[in-house]
């Protein structure tokens, strides 16, 4: 009987995680998505901190930051998580929008862009540029919160939040 009790007990869990989930995307839906809204920092927080392996989140606006599209780009392991530059910039391009906003847990609980993330995200806000798009800012989610690049960047006294920027200073650190 306690295994009955412990499924129901998961069951019932997971389905409030699915019910906090539609809650925070309504947040997103209903309003322009702002980098450092609540409604953002709820849907990232409820989507990626408790994840025990790195996911990438990709949310697609249009040039009024409406979200056209938030998509799981891609699952990885405890440490990494794939991160296709050119399947990001197509799906842009696919969906029509002209801002992107990304999004990636660190299940260590670790608030710092690693090497690969500054790398990975300088190479696709060169990319997006080029197209036109707008890469808003890359985000890490722990289960403490999380840290933006653009954040990062203003706190070391700059005024303009641009992310490439943002993660170079991260680099030369």
């Amino acid at each position: 009987m306690r295994v009955a009790d412990d499924r129901r007990v998961v069951a019932l869990l997971q389905a409030t995680r699915q019910v906090l989930r539609q809650v925070t995307r309504t947040g997103l839906d209903q309003r322009p998505v702002l980098p450092h809204s609540a409604a953002l920092n709820a849907y990232l927080m409820t989507h990626l901190a408790d994840e025990a392996d790195e996911h990438v989140r990709i949310l697609y606006l249009t040039a009024g930051s409406r979200l056209i599209a938030d998509e799981l780009h891609g699952i990885g392991t405890p440490t990494s998580a794939p991160f296709s530059i050119r399947t990001i910039a197509a799906r842009a391009l696919e969906v029509r929008a002209m801002k992107v906003i990304v999004a990636h847990n660190h299940p260590s609980g670790t608030r710092e862009f690693s090497r690969a993330d500054i790398a990975q995200t300088l190479a696709l806000d060169h990319a997006l540029d080029a197209l036109g798009i707008e890469l808003v800012d890359h985000f890490i989610v722990t289960r403490s919160g999380f840290v933006s690049a653009c954040a990062a960047k203003r706190q070391r006294g700059r005024s303009t939040p641009q992310v490439a920027p943002a993660l170079a200073m991260a680099a030369a650190r």
